[in-house]
């Protein structure tokens, strides 16, 4: 009798943990655009940065977006665009977007912990493109918004790395 309280008690505790809505990362999030902006930019010259997540594909849990940096509040040109992979997993959601400069490519990765609400970003910029040496990667904790899961993303990558050595150039 013992043995069968202490199943029914685990499987009682398993399916109301997958019922609640503790986890941020909802489905109908996942392929929608989402736009934000980081104030006093590092890499816009203390002015406000403009950023757009636009939905590309997705194929079982892997969500393909664009990440569109702009300058301006038009959003008329890009400065910079940047791929980006999302995978919504079940305990785990990850963010990757690659920078790429002189044929070498790197991965900055979002690592959200759903059951415990904390995030942190991590990435160790191409040779002279980071402001901050070593790079401060802050954790976020209890994250309870989707937006401002990517909001902290790009703030933290905004601090930390110069996005003018990824950008492309004017005529190339």
């Amino acid at each position: 009798m013992n043995k069968i309280l202490k199943i029914t008690l685990l499987v009682s505790f398993l399916g109301a943990a997958s019922l609640s809505n503790a986890q941020v990362i909802m489905n109908e999030f996942l392929s929608k655009n989402h736009e934000g902006m980081v104030e006093h930019s590092v890499n816009n010259g203390g002015k406000t940065l403009y950023y757009k997540f636009q939905y590309d594909t997705i194929t079982g849990a892997r969500i393909k977006y664009t990440l569109y940096l702009y300058k301006d509040a038009s959003k008329s040109q890009p400065f910079l665009t940047l791929p980006v992979l999302m995978r919504n997993l079940i305990w785990t959601y990850f963010l990757d977007v690659t920078f790429t400069k002189d044929g070498s490519s790197k991965v900055a990765a979002l690592i959200y912990k759903k059951d415990l609400r904390w995030s942190r970003v991590k990435f160790s910029p191409h040779e002279g493109c980071s402001y901050i040496t070593p790079p401060i990667w802050d954790r976020l904790n209890q994250v309870d918004n989707y937006e401002a899961l990517l909001q902290n993303t790009i703030q933290q990558l905004d601090k930390n790395v110069n996005f003018n050595c990824y950008a492309t150039p004017a005529g190339k």
